[in-house]
């Protein structure tokens, strides 16, 4: 008797977690979207799916101001978290410091708000490691120049940690050349800023021997800078300009495979995203997660790239 009862109480138990965990309601607070971020948001979903969680999904199209909006309607909504990938760094802590009143807590995925006073954790690439891994490789295809390297920084957004961080790790990557003349040219994020720096900086400086993306959706400018001087040289031949860059999109593929960039750092997309969802999961049971948790990117060249083709989001 004793052996069924367990077995029922068993049941009931198991009963009831399934109907908590269908009944948890996740608010999903994007900045906006792009290919990398709906990558790690389709990351998200299919996290939350097969754990039974519904997802509220708002956007806020680039705007501070409407995120913080949308935030108190997530709360207004009764979500039982949030995650939130910000506009702002500093725009949206009062809405955050909303949530926190609520009881609901936050998970900050792909963007870090290092200085907010409610975020319990953050979830994202390893932007260090992955501007590092692109920097070693510069270095590792220079290490023979002498005389002046001159080298173009296409720079992130400076108000985005992420931006800053692949900046950082990129130039201490290339820490073991030189003679370097580094030639940053800021974008914030922007492909026709991209476009127009990289065209002034070989203007200024016809002799450059390398151009860093921080993102490689801005390759596909740099190309055109260099099909227009000329400079389409195969890589290891003399006059090959070394190009990098990090992400994982569809335009940096195709520029590896084609041999226009020697290669591209690819970030973890769907595991940000399904951590994201799993720090979730952690902090309603109650336990104690990491305060910052890093997904590192993996770096592909014209040599592995295309039989790793499955594992490079922006070419599937």
């Amino acid at each position: 008797m004793k052996k069924i009862f367990g077995a029922l109480a068993a049941t009931a138990v198991l009963m009831t977690s399934a109907a908590w965990a269908e009944d948890i309601k996740i608010g999903l607070s994007v900045d906006q979207l792009f290919e990398s971020r709906v990558a790690v948001n389709n990351g998200i979903k299919a996290e939350a799916g097969d754990r039974g969680y519904e997802v509220v999904e708002v956007v806020a199209d680039g705007d501070a101001q409407q995120q913080n909006a949308q935030i108190q309607s997530l709360i207004t909504q009764e979500v039982d978290a949030i995650l939130v990938c910000a506009v702002d760094q500093n725009t949206i802590e009062r809405a955050l410091m909303a949530a926190k009143k609520a009881g609901i807590p936050v998970v900050a995925y792909d963007r870090d708000l290092p200085d907010s006073r409610v975020v319990q954790a953050f979830v994202g690439p390893d932007s260090i490691w992955d501007g590092r891994l692109a920097g070693e490789h510069t270095a590792e295809a220079l290490k023979g120049v002498d005389g002046e390297i001159a080298i173009v920084e296409l720079i992130g957004a400076l108000n985005d940690q992420n931006g800053i961080d692949r900046s950082k790790g990129f130039r201490e990557g290339i820490a073991s050349l030189e003679n370097v003349k580094l030639i940053e040219v800021p974008t914030d994020w922007d492909s026709a800023r991209a476009l127009s720096g990289t065209q002034n900086a070989f203007q200024a400086n016809p002799d450059i021997k390398a151009v860093f993306a921080a993102t490689d959706t801005h390759i596909p400018g740099v190309e055109t800078v260099l099909a227009d001087l000329g400079k389409i040289v195969p890589v290891g031949e003399d006059g090959h300009v070394v190009v990098t860059g990090v992400n994982g999109s569809n335009d940096g593929y195709q520029a590896v495979v084609k041999g226009v960039a020697d290669g591209f750092v690819v970030m973890g997309t769907e595991a940000t995203g399904r951590k994201a969802v799993a720090l979730v999961a952690d902090i309603l049971d109650g336990k104690e997660v990491e305060r910052t948790n890093v997904i590192p990117g993996d770096f592909y060249t014209g040599a592995d790239a295309e039989a790793n083709k499955a594992k490079i989001w922006g070419a599937k």
